[in-house]
């Protein structure tokens, strides 16, 4: 694994890259506030109302262009999600840490007018321990090149519908499967599963990989060679992510399950979640990844999960996470229909050939196809940007 592989596989469900010399801020004083020039005077549609989407369509909102998002699920946000009333905190299901310098949230707002200050915590835990072969190791001084940013009272999820969604939200079509998108003439016309047409002058497809993978959506003409031959070299595994509350705190700040180098790789984790927020509540979180992943994905039902996950825990702290529960929420974002699993991994090499053009009418964003920071939210939104400005450049 290169560096740029580390960096993009430990991130946008769970860990981040763990040394802050490797994370580098994707924004500077010339990303602030973009101004494109715009020679479009057509439609676009979006497909897919997650980071990206939701970007898309804020973005083209800002320059006034025509625009509609049609969405798969019966929400927005994607694999940004939030559940508000499980703790005195919000709890980010999906997305939760900025993997980057904080300034990046002003620059996707891209309004000068726009107080975009929101309080960040800087995520460095003191405590961390190895569970291994049986034996629970404190491993403290790793936590030493651990430095990340995570929201202090918000969430991923809040950034989108605090900033974006409010200038969007009536043009964003839920409940709308895609089927379909025909981009062979001068208009691209997407036809939904239950045969509903939508119109416009460019098509920008945010779905996640894993739905493309799976040819749930049939292009016209078919995709070049070129790009299916490089989806073949990129995955989106299974991911999960299970919060549980407990009455008393038993558990460090970190705690990887196997050895410090699984850690590091980001596959499977525990993590005090309510680190850094303004809250006493006991909240413990278990983010996997990949094959660690379906170790929990797999299993049928949520309570047998839970008590999975319970089982386990009471083996490294001696039976005190059964004494203690009490409750928990669970996102697993393999068995989400219109997702199918966590992020882009695999040859990250190819990812140029995705983001290759080869038709002025059909673009693609999301997190798999980010400008840099692939598999993160804000790399998810920058994508949006980068689909957005070629299409108004070129009219």
């Amino acid at each position: 694994m290169n560096r740029s592989e580390f960096i993009k596989t430990c991130s946008v469900l769970g860990l981040g890259a763990l040394f802050p010399s490797m994370i580098t801020s994707c924004s500077s004083e010339e990303d602030f506030f973009p101004q494109f020039e715009n020679n479009f005077s057509g439609k676009v549609l979006i497909i897919g109302a997650g980071a990206a989407g939701i970007t898309a369509g804020y973005v083209l909102s800002q320059y006034g262009v025509d625009f509609e998002i049609v969405e798969a699920s019966p929400v927005y946000g994607g694999r940004v999600k939030e559940a508000a009333g499980f703790a005195d905190f919000p709890i980010d299901l999906g997305a939760e840490w900025v993997h980057t310098d904080g300034s990046i949230l002003a620059t996707l707002v891209n309004d000068p007018a726009v107080d975009a200050s929101i309080d960040l915590v800087n995520y460095s835990p003191e405590t961390l321990s190895i569970w291994k072969n049986g034996k629970l190791r404190k491993r403290n001084f790793y936590t030493n090149f651990y430095g990340e940013l995570k929201f202090k009272n918000t969430t991923w999820f809040s950034f989108f519908e605090d900033y974006m969604v409010p200038s969007i939200r009536n043009r964003i079509v839920l409940n709308s499967p895609i089927a379909s998108i025909n981009y062979s003439g001068a208009e691209v016309v997407a036809t939904g599963t239950n045969g509903q047409e939508y119109r416009g002058d460019r098509v920008i497809c945010t779905v996640p990989l894993a739905i493309l993978k799976r040819n749930s959506i049939n292009f016209t003409p078919a995709l070049p060679d070129s790009f299916t031959n490089a989806l073949d070299e990129v995955y989106m595994p299974d991911g999960i992510k299970v919060f549980m509350e407990f009455s008393e705190r038993f558990y460090p700040e970190l705690l990887a399950d196997g050895s410090v180098f699984e850690l590091l790789e980001g596959d499977k984790l525990y993590y005090d979640a309510a680190f850094g927020k303004d809250s006493d509540r006991n909240i413990f979180a278990l983010f996997a990844v990949g094959e660690k992943a379906t170790e929990y994905a797999s299993i049928d039902t949520d309570e047998n999960l839970i008590q999975y996950i319970l089982n386990k825990l009471d083996q490294i702290f001696d039976g005190k996470a059964s004494q203690t529960y009490i409750k928990h929420v669970t996102q697993n974002w393999t068995k989400e229909p219109y997702i199918g699993g966590s992020y882009t991994h695999g040859d990250f090499d190819v990812i140029d050939s995705l983001k290759a053009r080869f038709s002025d009418r059909l673009y693609f964003a999301g997190e798999t196809f980010a400008p840099d920071a692939t598999a993160t939210a804000h790399g998810a939104a920058r994508s949006a940007f980068v689909a957005v400005e070629e299409i108004l450049r070129k009219g």
